[in-house]
């Protein structure tokens, strides 16, 4: 499994016993490269690695041998990285020629490694875009090759890695019992290596998962990766993005807000959204669909108690509104290590089952790629009638697959990796792109969302705890809140009244204690068995039961204590 990590090493170690004219090529020979479309899709962005700090570039050009344009980019030192490479590289190549193979050599201080090659996509609307997707890869994972070697067809535009990744990306190694050429190595950069093969031949477009969040810090995920519209290393405030990709337009979104320590992003997030989903919209003529994807499912059919088997989802009162409101056609899903496809459905109701013109978001969960904690498999008595088809061991090792065929029809499936074999298809039909209307559907449709959100706010309320910070009331619930307050009032009033009196009964027992002289005290029991302390007089002690305590004049059990 660490054979690609054990090769580099060993060639680094030929290399350094050359001699040290040649520590260059040990400390800063390009690995990790991998691709990522910058704010469009004119723009590339390469990355790479390096054991110290050297220079960035990359020379690229139309052949391996024609390598005659150069950019350069910047390095950051990556301190969290300490059992690993610490240093990091971004170059951005911009206004690339549409439906051109490119080639391209990272290279630090004069040290290359490549070539590699790539391909832009066609320049307009009138093309027919294919994409790879999964959720949930580890570095263990039986996958890779087979994601490496699909990937190198030359048939898709992008992967989309929708969260978690290599179990974890922050984690160490010990490499003791796996291999001899090193005691320990850093997950993230033995994972970055192993998929080399596929991230530096095609554009790898992510989001992150709850394996990404590394004490709220996402560290590993936003140095490691460079995503479009944003700074690099990714701020907090900015692991979002969307992207328009032939005439679909992607929006990359972190459900990973709503499970960090303080939530700090969520309502930053809520308003980007809202306003990239309007402007989307606003350009529906040039790219219809609009597919977003992020880790964590709205909804889900598994038995393993995640925020999507809730009634109260976290991830769902953040985004399905939003979806559902602005008309976006697929959303894609992970978390859940297998595979689920949902009918059209809004607020837990189906409104259709099929795919032809549908009235609510197609919803799809695909986190089976291969993750070290092995399958989640679901609870077949309990299966909603959302679900539309799903599917558990199964599923494991797998991934999906997107063809938009053009404005109104868009291909899916999921592949096993294993011999690939196509465990589940559908055809969408979308003529009526934009935003669905819950006032278009029928009375009785409507009723059912009603009654679905008024018995989400129930639960809801049941199950959140005060919020000293929320000072709001809710109209009609003054009476039940003063009730409320009044009844603990009363009963701490009680309660403290309770312990004076007790306290004060204590005292005054202690004190006609004090008062006592020296006496001897033994177990009496009376018929219905209470057993207490009884003074006697010295002839009747026991000593078998008994000490005199001298300095207090009273006696204690031996095993009071």
């Amino acid at each position: 499994m660490f054979v690609g990590t054990c090769m580099t090493l060993l060639t680094l170690y030929v290399i350094t016993v050359r001699g040290s004219v040649d520590e260059d090529k040990v400390l800063c020979l390009p690995q990790q490269a991998h691709l990522a479309y910058g704010d469009t899709v004119r723009h590339m962005v390469v990355m790479w690695s390096t054991m110290q700090n050297c220079s960035t570039e990359v020379r690229y050009g139309s052949g391996p041998w024609n390598l005659d344009l150069t950019a350069s980019g910047k390095s950051i030192y990556f301190a969290e990285n300490q059992m690993g490479l610490q240093y990091i590289h971004r170059v951005v190549l911009e206004n690339l020629e549409p439906g051109i193979t490119y080639y391209y050599t990272p290279v630090s201080n004069s040290i290359s490694s490549g070539p590699f090659y790539f391909k832009m996509p066609p320049s307009g609307q009138d093309w027919s875009p294919e994409f790879m997707l999964y959720g949930d890869l580890g570095l263990h994972s039986e996958s890779i090759p087979r994601l490496t070697a699909e990937a190198l067809k030359g048939e898709y535009t992008a992967v989309l890695h929708v969260g978690d990744f290599a179990y974890n990306l922050h984690d160490n190694i010990n490499m003791e019992n796996a291999s001899d050429c090193t005691k320990t190595t850093q997950v993230g950069d033995s994972f970055m290596q192993m998929i080399q093969g596929m991230t530096s031949h095609v554009a790898y477009m992510t989001s992150p998962g709850n394996h990404e969040i590394d004490n709220d810090t996402f560290a590993h995920y936003r140095n490691r990766f460079s995503m479009p519209q944003s700074e690099w290393p990714i701020p907090l405030h900015q692991m979002w993005y969307s992207i328009d990709i032939g005439i679909v337009h992607f929006l990359s979104y972190s459900s990973e807000t709503f499970f960090t320590s303080n939530g700090a992003y969520v309502n930053a997030q809520y308003e980007w959204i809202k306003q990239d989903l309007l402007v989307a919209n606003q350009n529906r003529d040039k790219c219809p669909w609009v597919i977003a994807f992020g880790h964590r499912p709205m909804y889900c059919s598994n038995n393993d108690g995640d925020d999507c088997t809730k009634t109260d989802s976290k991830v769902r009162k953040g985004f399905e509104d939003l979806f559902y409101e602005y008309g976006v056609d697929v959303v894609i899903q992970a978390h859940e290590h297998s595979y689920e496809r949902l009918w059209p459905m809004y607020k837990g109701v189906v409104l259709a089952k099929n795919y032809t013109n549908p009235i609510a978001p197609v919803q799809l969960i695909t986190g089976a790629a291969g993750s070290k904690h092995g399958i989640d498999d679901f609870n077949n008595s309990k299966i909603a009638d959302w679900s539309a088809f799903h599917i558990g061991n199964k599923s494991f090792n797998s991934y999906g697959r997107i063809v938009v065929t053009n404005r109104t029809h868009l291909y899916w499936e999921q592949i096993s990796v294993a011999g690939g074999q196509v465990l589940d298809s559908i055809w969408i039909t979308q003529t009526n792109h934009g935003p669905f209307d819950k006032a278009k559907l029928t009375s009785d449709v409507k009723e059912k969302i009603d009654e679905s959100i008024k018995n989400e706010q129930i639960i809801t309320r049941a199950n959140s705890k005060p919020k000293t910070t929320d000072t709001s009331v809710e109209k009609g619930d003054e009476g039940s809140i003063f009730n409320d307050i009044t009844t603990r009032i009363a009963m701490g009033v009680g309660f403290g009244v309770l312990f004076l009196g007790f306290f004060a009964t204590v005292c005054i027992v202690h004190r006609c204690k004090k008062k006592r002289s020296k006496s001897y005290r033994r177990w009496e029991t009376l018929d219905y068995g209470r057993k207490f302390y009884n003074n006697v007089k010295n002839s009747e002690k026991d000593a078998d039961d008994f000490e005199s305590e001298v300095s207090d004049g009273t006696t204690k059990l031996l095993d009071k204590d």
